[in-house]
């Protein structure tokens, strides 16, 4: 039986170099895993605001680029660094990238070869019109699911629809929730930061800010939260709403504020890097995402639960894995711009119902959603498939 002595080495593979979803939810992951049974590194673009973290929280980056025009040079690198650092596990995150990043790891013998599935799509809806390209990814990814050992879906509904689109055996493909940090301290609540954004945007202390955060294209849904915000300015107009990120809607949401008459209370943020300050300047986080839009979970709600916020969000199947309606959030019908505004109604009319919500949904998130629940279960993983790969780690843990 061969033998591995602890920390066994992991390299995790990330194709993007921005701070998007699926890289905070792997940093937080990341962060939590134990050192000392397993020593990550990660394989990414050289430059973006990940590499930054990245280096902040003290991880090994490898340089590894990405694009259209060199897959088979990135490949080509890619198998140069795992044969020259010996990996025991690759673990890489999906994408166009996925097959490539298995045929690397075979191709240099890597014992334990893992992807991690961002995407709940089932239909291939950013490809539907070119059957030609359809048909290549299911090639590729056909050869690919030889290969791999395991795919992690970071919901259950992500874990159905990669079953269902990719024809993966049921017992290759595992449930591994994101994760995000825990905001243990009350005073998150009500630090200078939350106090100076407010100031800066002209906000009262007590004014409740309702916000939602996101890339601004039409399945996102924001288009509701302004139409909803409409409604309830009319009866509660001291309230605020803040819509964070950008996108190609930008300009025509902008406008379709100005025409309902919130240009002074709905404020566009655009992009931002200081998330942790947004966050707490907001009491009410709404997350109206579309059934179109191919969620596979919802980060950005976890995030606002750790910093006990209290959560909207449409029903739609991943956010039914993170919210229970009236116990730990508030969740309304898709597309049903009445029916945001009386659940907003409901939040602005009772602040006692906010701080439930809250703390309610903290909990939740430390329970569920934690970082260290996260990495032990991946651990788990990793040891599971280097031992029925003929792996001793057990004299050495």
């Amino acid at each position: 039986m061969k033998k591995i002595k602890f920390p066994a080495k992991v390299l995790m593979v990330l194709h993007s170099s921005g701070l998007t979803g699926p890289n905070k939810a792997t940093v937080s992951l990341l962060k939590a895993m134990d050192k000392d049974k397993y020593k990550v590194d990660v394989a990414c673009p050289r430059d973006g605001d990940l590499s930054k973290v990245l280096r902040e929280a003290g991880i090994f980056r490898v340089p590894l680029e990405f694009g259209r025009n060199r897959d088979i040079l990135t490949a080509i690198d890619l198998i140069r660094i795992l044969k020259r650092n010996n990996y025991h596990v690759l673990h890489g995150h999906m994408g166009r990238v996925g097959p490539m990043i298995c045929a690397s790891g075979k191709m240099a013998g890597v014992p334990a070869i893992i992807l991690t599935e961002h995407m709940n799509d089932s239909s291939h809806t950013w490809m539907r019109e070119d059957k030609l390209r359809l048909r290549i990814h299911h090639l590729f990814h056909m050869l690919s699911n030889s290969i791999l050992d395991r795919v992690i879906a970071v919901s259950e509904c992500a874990r159905i629809s990669y079953i269902a689109r990719q024809g993966m055996r049921e017992d290759k493909v595992v449930t591994i929730y994101n994760s995000t940090r825990i905001m243990e301290d009350h005073r998150v609540l009500d630090d200078s930061a939350r106090t100076s954004l407010r100031e800066e945007l002209r906000f009262g202390e007590n004014t409740l800010v309702v916000g939602t955060v996101g890339r601004l294209i039409k399945e996102k849904g924001h288009e509701d939260v302004v139409m909803a915000g409409r409604r309830v300015l009319h009866k509660y107009p001291e309230a605020r709403f803040l819509v964070v990120g950008d996108g190609p809607q930008r300009a025509y949401l902008e406008a379709l504020a100005r025409k309902e008459g919130l240009a002074d209370k709905c404020i566009f943020l655009g992009f931002r890097r200081d998330m942790d300050d947004v966050m707490r300047a907001i009491d009410i986080l709404v997350q109206p995402t579309h059934r179109e839009c191919p969620e596979s979970f919802g980060l950005v709600l976890i995030e606002a639960m750790a910093r006990r916020k209290a959560v909207i969000a449409s029903d739609i199947e991943p956010f039914r894995e993170i919210i229970k309606d009236g116990e730990n959030g508030l969740l309304f019908s898709e597309k049903d711009v009445t029916a945001l505004a009386d659940k907003l109604t409901i939040l602005l009319e009772d602040r006692a119902i906010v701080r439930l919500l809250a703390e309610r949904a903290f909990c939740v998130v430390k329970e569920r959603f934690n970082p260290e629940s996260a990495a032990r279960k991946t651990e788990e993983l990793y040891s599971d498939i280097l031992r029925s790969k003929g792996y001793d780690l057990t004299e050495y843990a």
